[in-house]
């Protein structure tokens, strides 16, 4: 890897430094409202409906929130040599961590479809391609979702206690990884998501994964600014961040004001 300015740990020091501290606190809350928006709806559809597989959603977007609390602390405290790289190194942890969380719910969600679909096939069909058995199949998807979120923490910390003082350099290329991580996370949230919708016709809730193919965004406009130190990717970055949430928001709302007019429908129907 190539030796990067100390200063890309925080990629809002590209920007002017009057600028950078002021914006990056009006995006850090913008992020974190929003955050705190779509864990409490997840949170109230988890209570309602009582499916376990939800439980990441709300956990997942509270701890992201937090992540981008660190991001902010770790730019506050650039000065700290110590305490910038303790927060840079927690926020990659807990950033990573989140979305595999996310990405938790809609595994075991599929996981939950695909027993119940096998329940109905005929007996001859149980056999999977190349050999592999139902039973080594379900092994396979039982061991994915702990495999995901344990790999965040995993790799962040072996690479702590291989190097308990990690420099500039090694945290940057360390980002670089987890960015990484993070888009095969994400990416496969999109196809699942995205698959889901188009099967059920509810085109309506699209937004969902248009805002996981901003965060997505987020992440790669992420590390073209590791490789050229590029301002311009970095403001892509937090724009495709703040309008992925957006969008997480705004699908929430609809869902709300549809499930709301469904309702009013219905009693109108029962008083005439």
């Amino acid at each position: 890897m190539t030796v990067h300015d100390p200063t890309l740990l925080s990629p809002f020091t590209l920007l002017v430094p009057y600028v950078a501290l002021s914006s990056s606190l009006l995006i850090t809350i913008a992020s974190v409202a929003f955050c705190s928006v779509i864990s409490i709806y997840f949170l109230r559809s988890y209570r309602f409906s009582g499916f376990g597989y939800l439980l990441g959603l709300p956990i997942g977007f509270t701890v992201l929130g937090i992540s981008f609390v660190f991001e902010q602390l770790s730019l506050i405290y650039q000065a700290d040599s110590v305490l910038y790289h303790v927060f840079f190194w927690i926020q990659l942890a807990i950033q990573s961590e989140a979305f595999a969380l996310i990405a938790l719910s809609y595994m075991l969600k599929n996981r939950i479809r695909t027993k119940g679909s096998t329940s109905y096939l005929d007996p001859s069909s149980l056999l999977v391609h190349h050999g592999l058995s139902t039973k080594a199949r379900d092994l396979f998807i039982s061991i994915l979702p702990m495999v995901a979120i344990s790999i965040p923490l995993t790799v962040t910390m072996s690479a702590l206690l291989v190097r308990p003082f990690l420099n500039y350099v090694e945290l940057a290329d360390l980002s670089f990884v987890m960015r990484i991580f993070d888009m095969i996370i994400l990416g496969y949230i999109l196809k699942v998501t995205t698959a889901s919708l188009v099967k059920a016709a509810n085109l309506k809730l699209l937004y969902i994964p248009a805002a996981f193919a901003c965060l997505w965004l987020a992440q790669y406009s992420l590390l073209i600014t590791y490789f050229d130190e590029s301002s311009i990717a970095f403001i892509g970055s937090v724009s495709a961040r703040l309008a992925g949430l957006a969008l997480f928001v705004y699908a929430m709302y609809i869902a709300m004001f549809t499930a709301r007019r469904k309702e009013i429908e219905i009693e109108t129907r029962e008083k005439t």
